[in-house]
């Protein structure tokens, strides 16, 4: 009953979503006013900060938000598919089910993009970016639209990141979109797996996904660490969490992957993810994993990288995935976790998710920068009379204000996202599948219109067929029909 019990329960998944998101606010809050966050420490000579010490240093630094959600897309988009697919007398549902969710997905993203991204163009065209885009962050600067010469190539320039958004994932007007093509590719990779192998017998299925993991961590393209490998490890989890004898050995030894194997496989992971942006060699513990696993100076016996960091790949992100991919693993194994993310208050951040990903930029590089910097820029006079080329920060209280007013701003505007703008993204896609894909009834009734399901033909000079047969064979709707008759008489 535990084992039943603890299966049903994937709140967690909302949970964990809702923490990506809030890793993601906080690298950015990181990447605009303290830089020197994703360093092992200030200087070579230096001591450590505490937001710079292993492990600690993982929600500032980030990189880990972005895996966290191609996780759960592989984990969401295969959890219900494989439970109807368990059943062989559903296996059509569960096709159909791929189908629907196929569908859904692309106007579930793009619509919300674009109006993401049309709030930005309109706050670009009346020079909204105009103080982020002269601020001393070189990342703040880096993501803030500058504005276009004339309007007309302002709104060329729209339709433009519209498109490229879902082709080279460039949206000036919204940078951070560029994980939003890489997710939806992972999502169609998902139901491609899943309509290959619904008929597949769970051991081999489990096969197929060790293999896909397996063929995206070796395989040395950019980003395959971050969407590939991790998606691939969503949909195993998901089929191992519908697994009943799974399910019971987690039941029956809850007390030791809980309290030993899941803390150690977290640990071990955010250690390894750690691992700094740049000047890893500053402290003994980031110059330790570079020596160990990146080996750019081997000795002449040894080669470059490792099993972990192959050569040739983004040892971040690679660092960053081997860290989601053991505390997802942890969660997994730990119903103490899944309870825990299974909180109400980690389900709100997890159902504004979605939002404060798509709005969190906008707003700290408009108000967010004002707050800071100054609502007009103000640029410092040199005593020869030259001016600063950017814009400092006025003083450390300003920035404590400008995050706690960003912060605010940020869940406020993403509840009002959810309330009025996603729900009318829901409802239009809604109205779209309801078109497109054929209803139960309206499908009854088009095959009796041609005869079937043991309907008189459409054609009045054609012979009526008795009910109880459907061209000559028996008919489950005509078999109904005629014990009603004979029910009635």
């Amino acid at each position: 009953m535990a084992a039943h019990q603890s299966a049903k329960n994937v709140k967690w998944v909302e949970g964990l979503r809702g923490i990506a998101s809030v890793m993601v606010v906080m690298t950015h809050v990181a990447r605009a006013f303290d830089f020197a966050l994703f360093w092992p420490r200030d200087g070579p000579d230096q001591a450590p900060r505490f937001w710079q010490l292993p492990i600690i240093r993982v929600p500032a630094q980030g990189r880990i938000g972005v895996p966290i959600f191609a996780f759960l897309t592989g984990f969401v988009c295969a959890l219900k598919p494989l439970k109807l697919g368990r059943n062989r007398h559903q296996q059509g549902d569960a096709l159909m089910t791929v189908a629907k969710s196929a569908f859904r997905r692309p106007p579930r993203l793009v619509l919300p993009a674009a109006i993401a991204t049309f709030i930005s163009f309109c706050l670009t065209a009346i020079g909204g970016y105009e103080t982020a885009h002269f601020c001393d962050s070189f990342w703040v600067r880096f993501d803030a639209p500058g504005m276009a010469p004339s309007f007309r190539l302002e709104v060329e320039r729209l339709f433009v990141s519209l498109l490229t958004t879902w082709t080279s994932t460039d949206n000036p007007y919204d940078r951070h979109q560029w994980a939003m093509r890489p997710l939806l590719v992972g999502a169609f990779q998902v139901y491609i797996l899943l309509v290959a192998t619904m008929g597949m017998r769970l051991r081999y299925r489990m096969v197929v996904h060790v293999l896909l993991m397996a063929y995206w961590w070796l395989n040395k393209q950019e980003k395959t660490e971050t969407f590939g490998s991790l998606i691939s490890l969503g949909t195993l989890l998901a089929d191992l969490s519908l697994h009943r004898p799974t399910q019971n050995l987690i039941a029956s030894n809850h007390r030791v992957l809980s309290l030993v194997v899941a803390p150690l496989l977290i640990l071990s992971g955010l250690f390894l993810g750690s691992y700094p942006q740049e000047h890893e060699d500053w402290s003994r513990w980031s110059l330790g994993l570079e020596q160990t696993f990146v080996n750019m100076d081997p000795p002449p016996d040894l080669s470059r990288g490792s099993l972990l960091v192959p050569e040739g790949t983004d040892a971040r992100r690679r660092f960053s995935s081997i860290a989601i991919q053991c505390c997802a693993v942890a969660i997994f194994i730990s119903p103490f976790l899944r309870e825990l993310l299974s909180n109400r208050y980690f389900l709100w951040l997890g159902r504004h998710s979605f939002a404060v990903y798509l709005v969190h930029g906008t707003i700290l590089r408009t108000v967010g920068m004002w707050v800071a910097y100054g609502l007009t820029p103000r640029f410092e006079q040199h005593e020869d009379g030259s001016f600063e080329e950017l814009l400092h920060v006025r003083s450390k209280g300003r920035v404590w204000m400008a995050v706690l007013v960003f912060v605010t701003l940020t869940y406020t505007a993403a509840w009002a996202w959810m309330r009025w703008v996603d729900t009318a993204c829901a409802r239009a896609t809604q109205w779209l599948e309801s078109k497109v894909f054929q209803a139960e009834d309206d499908e009854d009734a088009s095959e009796a219109e041609k005869g079937f399901r043991g309907g008189p033909p459409t054609d009045k000079h054609a012979k009526v067929v008795d009910p109880n047969t459907d061209g000559g064979f028996p008919s489950v709707a005509g078999i109904q029909t005629g014990n009603q008759r004979r029910s009635l008489g």
